[in-house]
């Protein structure tokens, strides 16, 4: 359940394919979980997305519009959430290329009227990226997220034996089908939900970053 629930007025049912698209996360080194990075230490922003508080993407800021866009209108069901770990941890998932996280699509909707509003009242924040585009959907349904130890660990190895092109890198930008995307989905459903603890440490995040 997300630690807030949004109007969904205005928001479109989504009837999405069973697939999955991999989406990197830039997250955190100072969490053992691998969290989204609130506080810019890979130096591409203070990051909101994915918002596990809301259980959406794309709604509280203008970030990753191509990307989203792009799944929207291959109308993949899923959004598999990787990154390449380099937390606090010393497991053995260090370094390695992990699937932690999993939203399902159950509805979108344009925000780019609502981030150019922003824009115009704040002008002195950085442009957004959707004021050269057309849409900027949003995304909002249930998530999932685990911890360190149990992602699903991708690996060329795997890649290639699924049929898929690409290394495991932050470039890779692959769309799993049906199958595939039911093994990741399984090895993350039967792991326990670790979502509020997410929360909790982005929360303390956002805590530091008003004390500054």
């Amino acid at each position: 359940m997300p630690k807030t629930q949004i109007n969904l007025e205005g928001w479109q049912d989504y009837r999405g394919n069973m697939a999955g698209s991999l989406l990197y996360v830039e997250t955190s080194h100072q969490s053992e979980m691998p969290v989204r990075d609130q506080l810019n230490e890979n130096e591409k922003g203070f990051l909101y997305e994915p918002n596990y508080e809301t259980s959406t993407y794309g709604l509280m800021s203008c970030y990753n519009v191509k990307a989203i866009n792009t799944i929207v209108k291959s109308k993949s069901r899923y959004i598999l959430f990787g990154t390449r770990y380099e937390g606090l941890s010393d497991s053995e998932m260090r370094n390695k290329y992990l699937i932690m996280g999993y939203m399902r699509i159950d509805k979108i909707k344009d925000v780019r009227t609502r981030h150019v509003q922003r824009y115009m009242a704040n002008p002195e924040m950085e442009e957004p990226e959707c004021m050269q585009m057309e849409h900027n959907w949003a995304v909002y349904g249930p998530m999932r997220f685990v911890s360190l130890d149990d992602s699903f660990v991708v690996t060329d190895e795997i890649l290639k034996e699924w049929g898929y092109k690409g290394h495991a890198s932050r470039q890779l930008k692959t769309v799993f089908s049906k199958d595939h995307l039911e093994k990741i989905l399984a090895h993350l459903d039967s792991k326990q939900d670790m979502i509020d603890e997410y929360i909790a440490t982005v929360d303390e995040y956002k805590e530091a970053l008003a004390e500054e």
